[in-house]
Order: C-alpha cells, then structure tokens, then sequence
C-alpha cells in the first residue's frame, strides 16, 4: 500500500513539474537569450529574444502538446503585427531527427551581419528548413532581403529575393535583386556557422561607383566587387 501510495506520488509530482515547468528553463542556451521570461512552457513569453546574434524582439511562446509523443519537442512562436514590430508565426522543433523551424513568417534584423553593406532585414514567408545531425536535409519558401538605405548605382530598391534550397550539408539562401546584377548568397550550418557573400557584377552602362563599393567593404574580383563575412550565430 505505501509502495502504491509512493510511486502516485511521485508520478503527480514528475506530471506537476512538466505542467507548470516556467517558459526560462527551455528558453536559455548558448544561443538564446530573453531579458525577461514569463509564464510557463505552455502558455508564456518572452521580451528582447535573441537567437544568437539575431533579435527576434517581444513573442509569445508556447509547447505543443501533441508532438511530445512522437520525441518531438516543439515551440509555438507568435507576435501581432505592430508599427515597429513586425509580426511572427511559426515553430522550432527538436528531437532525435534533428532541428527544424516550421513555417516561419517573421522580420528579423540582419544589419550587424552584413555591415558595413547597408543591409537592414531579412523577411521569412513560409519558410521551413530541417537540420539532421548537422546536415540540411530540406528547405522551402521565400527569404527577401532589404536595404537601409540607398546604395547608388546599385539596384536595391526591392531587396533581394530567393528560396532556400540545401547545398551539400549547409543552408543556402540565394538572394539576387531585381536586375541580377546584386546578390547575396547566406550559407548556415548546423552549428550555428554561418557565410555572408555579397556580389555585385560591374555594368559600364550604369556607372559603377568603385570607390563607394571599396568604402563598404567590397573587393575586386573578376567582373564586380565582392564582400565576405563570416562568423557565427
């Protein structure tokens, strides 16, 4: 009767401690980082997210319940749409297949990754990728990225637009602008490294401003001006 009595016990407390398990403790990592956690796993949020070097800003969070039982943890995130805060939807999974994020819509500012390149944004539409063991295993939907300002003699106006395809075990986000004659091609892997290429090719027709491309960090390469940065999220 006491050994009944004990293991009911302690099966309510291990199902008190997963049902009222506080949002902070999933929320935390080498990666991700809040100034403030409220609520608990299945109903919180999270103010000034960051994941790496990317802020993600305000967002409500919160576990599914479902994907548990295929060894599959998975987190809502969402966030209305503000004047200075764009809106959020979709999830982040992980489990024995690996990490994955789902159906991401969500603006994200990019301009540390990029500078001195006047790089402001970038906007995921329906954008889903999945990681196993390290490798990129599949990737859809639409990736733009946006200026901050003008660059002349470059076409920038509308961004750079492309889908996300896998390339080899890396994440490639091909992003070309309007002309073709800019692009940049982001590279992620599954431990966080990541690779930022700008190219822009040289057209005589439209006046290149070599100087101003020098002063951004760009350099000479066959037929255009490139810059590389490379770091890690």
């Amino acid at each position: 009767m006491r050994r009944r009595v004990l293991v009911a016990s302690i099966a309510v407390l291990a199902a008190s401690l997963v049902i009222f398990m506080p949002l902070r403790t999933i929320l935390s990592g080498d990666r991700v980082a809040a100034r403030r956690v409220d609520g608990i796993i299945w109903d919180g949020s999270a103010r000034d997210l960051s994941l790496g070097k990317l802020p993600v800003g305000d967002v409500n969070a919160r576990m599914l319940f479902w994907p548990l039982f295929l060894g599959r943890a998975e987190m809502l995130l969402s966030r209305g749409d503000a004047p200075f805060a764009p809106g959020v939807s979709g999830s982040v999974s992980r489990g024995i297949g690996g990490l994955s994020v789902n159906n991401l819509t969500a603006t994200l500012s990019v301009g540390s990754l990029f500078a001195p390149f006047p790089a402001e944004n970038i906007q995921f539409e329906g954008f889903s990728a999945r990681f196993a063991a390290g490798r990129c295993m599949e990737a859809s939907g639409q990736v733009r990225l946006t200026m901050s300002e003008t660059v002349p003699g470059l076409n920038l106006q509308n961004g750079l637009l492309g889908k996300p395809r896998c390339e080899g075990a890396r994440l490639l986000l091909p992003l070309v602008s309007q002309s073709a004659m800019e692009r940049a091609d982001i590279r992620l892997s599954g431990d966080g490294a990541y690779t930022v290429t700008v190219t822009v090719t040289l057209d005589s027709n439209r006046g290149d401003p070599p100087a101003l491309l020098n002063l951004a960090g760009f350099r000479p390469v066959a037929g255009g001006y490139r810059l590389v940065r490379k770091g890690r999220f």
